[in-house]
């Protein structure tokens, strides 16, 4: 479970990132993020995951301080970020058990668990090739298989399919849902509104650092003239722009 109440995040010149927001995800749900660039998303998961600090409010996770117990909090999470920096230098299967090691799983756990998440994701091959020289996509798939080797309570997903082809986004949905029959949290921070409408048992949308919804996902298609998650991103951002841009005037 998360909860966080009042939570606010300055940044020096005066920029308030987060203003006060409050808002609760349950055990076995998957929370669908999601706001423009600058909205406070990226700020939000990296106080959840314990990588930065905030100036006010409380942040719990499975009722554990994330402030006061930070080391606790990252022992029963996991976390993939928008953009991350691997050990180039060492093999997949290098970088697979120093992590593991890390995380304190036992060795033949361990290594039954690296081939299992290699061969969910189909590449195996590349099990002692340098990160360095596999593809981006690879790269992903090695990333989010560091972030669950360990079989962590809480999953932050922060643009998780970025370099994905399709049919590996497929695995991955699918493995999401695997993950919330086992009833693990999911934070699923995400530009991508329709995957997030359709995974998404929960949705926060928050815009300039506060809360603008806040639901269940099947409370929030009920609502009188719901019609998409997008549409409503659109006409929430057309009411803080009156004037469209004069696309006809584009290649002037």
């Amino acid at each position: 479970m998360i909860t966080v109440k009042n939570l606010t995040k300055k940044y020096p010149g005066g920029v308030t990132a987060l203003d006060d927001v409050s808002f609760e995800v349950n055990k076995g749900d998957i929370c669908g993020y999601v706001g423009t660039n600058g909205a406070g998303k990226s700020t939000t998961i990296k106080i959840l995951t314990g990588v930065l600090e905030f100036d006010k409010g409380n942040v719990m996770i499975n009722d554990i301080n994330v402030k006061s117990n930070a080391f606790e909090v990252k022992e029963i999470i996991g976390y993939v970020p928008e953009n991350a920096n691997l050990f180039n230098s060492l093999s997949v299967r290098e970088f697979l058990e120093f992590t593991g090691t890390i995380r304190n799983i036992e060795k033949k756990k361990l290594e039954r668990r690296i081939s299992n998440f290699l061969e969910l994701f189909e590449c195996k091959d590349i099990i002692d090739t340098s990160i360095g020289k596999i593809s981006k996509g690879n790269k992903q798939k090695i990333l989010i298989t560091s972030a669950l080797l360990h079989d962590p309570e809480v999953i932050f997903f922060d643009e998780p399919i970025n370099g994905l082809d399709a049919n590996s986004i497929f695995i991955f949905h699918d493995l999401v849902s695997f993950l919330l029959s086992r009833s693990r949290t999911v934070f699923y921070c995400s530009h991508l509104l329709d995957t997030v409408e359709k995974i998404s048992s929960k949705i926060i949308l928050i815009d300039n650092g506060k809360i603008k919804i806040d639901m269940n996902t099947s409370d929030l298609k009920k609502t009188e003239n719901f019609s998409s998650l997008e549409n409503i991103f659109r006409d929430l951002r057309s009411d803080q722009k009156s004037k469209k841009y004069p696309y006809e005037n584009l290649f002037d």
